[in-house]
């Protein structure tokens, strides 16, 4: 699972769905794999994963104020960068962002507190920035020379952006030396155009529709320099549009390497591993709209899924009328947790209610599926014992080796009908010798047998009466046996289909002995 952003971790979404699914398929083996993409919660699932560390650094937030973001250690040599935490939107905490002057600096703060830790990797998550500076302050931050005409370091944010007239490495090769640096991104754009940073992704940073055109003007303009004066123009590089442009920065700057996030993540974790295994697998996160195929942790997961022939579910904590229509062909079904029309902040309150509720359905589901196909026809006999005690009626119960209330029953042996199986195994499993008054009742019910293949289970009941009194529980085959008020068998903790079966013992107990 990924985050669901505001919301869940993607280690508090595993193990919620795990939790559930467990519930509703008891038989199943789960196993939880937390994931990320790139933005929110990569440090969480790397750090988790790889039993590294988390460091605290301070660093310059999109708004020119400080604050403390993690940075993780992983195996000593290698530091992941969350550019979430540095200048995400969400550090915004609801209120209007500025788009001009917000700057990715804490990025490169962090990158250079890391390469001055003496790591040799730096793993740079891309996602959930506020910014679209093209990763001007990332660069500044980490020793870049980023100048307008008048040769003077550029300012923050877009304005920044704008008064680029040349770049120079800085001291980043010194400071950087030896050091490799990974951008991952949930996203594939590039830097400019139509698909660029600017108009896939700057509206939801704040940027107004009538300075789209201006912005991605000088976001050429900038990349264009970059060629000159770099000989890296990362304009039409796939994943440099990515962070308002800070994919394109570390990859012109550091000669990053730009790989899809998710799938990263996937094989840092050992996901590819578990997957191998795998009957099932069920992702999500908090939105799948039409921008989940182009990196999201579902689509990667569910494009795993179908190279492997592993059918993928989906839940997520919204989905966009797009998927409902026409929803990528790697997701075998969609689950949505809004289980009625809400506001988004009444959806997130019944969160933990929603999200377990739809995991246990679904585990419920998949476990009528997997059991409809049974290998096995197993037949059973067992006795409803009836008799009467101060004027109540009472049943001879047995509590089996799980702490199980049922009627005693068992297998038919070669050679037995089913009247004198259900005779032995009464007087086996209690000790109670009886007679049988009338056929009762059958029973069809289906489980997982010790190799774990579907074994369907017949059982035909018969009304009997007590021949003897004195109870003589089988301890060990069973845990106790025992009269029960026919009135108290409804609070006793029984197998489901039970009381149907007990009900219609009584109902032709009744009958036989009415007058």
């Amino acid at each position: 699972m990924n985050a669901f952003k505001g919301n869940f971790t993607s280690r508090e979404a595993c193990s919620i769905a795990a939790s559930a699914f467990s519930i509703g398929f008891p038989e199943a083996q789960v196993c939880v794999n937390p994931l990320a993409d790139g933005g929110d919660g990569t440090i969480d699932v790397l750090v988790q994963a790889l039993s590294g560390k988390v460091e605290i650094v301070e660093v310059t937030d999109p708004w020119g104020r400080k604050r403390a973001a993690q940075v993780g250690i992983l195996n000593g040599d290698t530091a992941i960068v969350e550019s979430a935490q540095c200048c995400g939107l969400a550090l915004a905490h609801g209120r209007i962002p500025e788009v001009f002057t917000a700057t990715s600096r804490g990025v490169g703060e962090a990158m250079r507190w890391a390469a001055g830790r003496g790591v040799k990797r730096i793993i740079v998550g891309i996602g959930g920035t506020a910014t679209n500076d093209g990763g001007i302050g990332m660069a500044q931050a980490a020793g870049a020379r980023i100048l307008d005409a008048l040769g003077r370091d550029v300012g923050p944010g877009i304005q920044g952006l704008k008064q680029v007239h040349s770049v120079d490495l800085g001291d980043i090769p010194e400071v950087f030396r030896g050091v490799e640096v990974i951008g991952i991104s949930d996203v594939k754009n590039v830097l400019v155009g139509k698909e660029g940073a600017t108009f896939t992704y700057a509206p939801q940073k704040g940027l107004e529709a009538e300075y789209l055109l201006a912005v991605d003007e000088a976001m050429n303009r900038y990349g264009a320099i970059l060629g000159r004066d770099l000989s890296r123009d990362p304009r039409d590089l796939p994943m440099a549009g990515a962070g308002g442009g800070l994919g394109g920065a570390l990859w012109s700057y550091f000669g990053a390497n730009l790989v899809d996030g998710a799938t990263f993540i996937m094989k840092e974790t050992g996901f590819f591993d578990l997957i191998e295994d795998a009957d099932m697998v069920i992702t999500g996160e908090g939105k799948v709209d039409a921008q989940t195929e182009k990196g999201k942790v579902p689509y990667a997961v569910g494009k795993a899924g179908l190279q492997r022939g592993v059918p993928v579910i989906v839940i997520g904590g919204s989905l966009d009328d797009s998927v409902m229509t026409d929803y990528p062909p790697e997701f075998s079904a969609l689950f949505d947790t809004t289980v009625r029309p809400m506001k988004l902040s009444a959806a997130l309150a019944v969160s933990r209610k929603t999200l377990p509720f739809v995991a246990e359905q679904i585990a419920r589901l998949s476990r009528v599926s997997a059991l409809s196909n049974p290998t096995e026809i197993q037949t059973s006999a067992g006795g409803g014992v009836i008799r009467k005690s101060k004027g109540k009626r009472q049943v001879l119960m047995i509590k089996d080796r799980f702490g199980v209330f049922a009627l005693p029953k068992g297998h038919i042996e070669p050679g037995e009908t089913a009247e004198q199986a259900a005779l032995r195994e009464v007087w086996e499993e209690t000790g109670i010798q009886c007679k049988i008054v009338s056929y009762g009742a059958s029973h069809r019910y289906r489980f997982f047998g010790d190799d774990g293949r579907p074994v369907e289970k017949c059982v035909d009941y018969y009304l009997m009466e007590p021949l003897s009194e004195v109870v003589v529980p089988r301890i060990g085959e069973i845990a106790d046996a025992l009269w029960v008020d026919e009135d108290d068998i409804e609070k006793l903790d029984t197998y489901p289909n039970l009381m149907h079966i007990v009900k219609e013992l009584l109902d032709i107990h009744t009958q036989i002995k009415a007058p």
